[in-house]
């Protein structure tokens, strides 16, 4: 069964979508006119009660990392590339080009860079700590603003 619920954050509302494998989708949301019905909270999953609360942690600052499980179909290469990103510890950042070698393939930086800009799962794959190698921000799917906040959430300096 998937499952849909908003949490309010520091960046703005995310949507969670979850089903029996784990957590799909963690974005922030469209257009409030465009929003699905939400599952209501006394029929939420295990899986869905857990990610909303790693995610309350995470913004209190009293989580580091994620354990809910993810379901993650994308790509053989994307989802390398974001499975090492999901690896990259709570403070720090890692380059582009670092992910791509750790996903087996150290010229495909590019490529790194577009499963990073398609992660479905942002926050819980942590895309915002990925920085070009100059170790200015790059991109961010939620805007450079929200990259920083993060970034800054998590005791990074962080340049433009």
């Amino acid at each position: 069964m998937n499952e849909i619920s908003r949490i309010k954050t520091p960046i703005g509302i995310l949507e969670v979508r979850t089903n029996k494998k784990g957590v799909y989708q963690v974005r922030l949301t469209p257009d409030m006119e465009a929003w699905e019905q939400e599952t209501p909270p006394g029929k939420r999953s295990i899986v869905m009660n857990q990610v909303l609360k790693e995610l309350q942690e995470y913004f209190a600052g009293n989580r580091r990392c994620f354990t809910v499980p993810l379901d993650l179909d994308m790509p053989p290469f994307y989802k390398k590339a974001l499975l090492e990103v999901s690896k990259v510890p709570f403070g720090k950042t890692s380059s582009y080009q670092e992910i791509a070698r750790r996903a087996g393939n150290a010229k495909a930086a590019r490529a790194a860079g577009t499963a990073n800009a398609n992660n479905p799962i942002a926050i819980i794959i942590p895309c915002h700590r990925i920085v070009s190698s100059d170790g200015t921000l790059g991109g961010y799917g939620g805007g450079l603003d929200k990259k920083m906040i993060l970034l800054e959430h998590e005791g990074v300096n962080v340049t433009l």
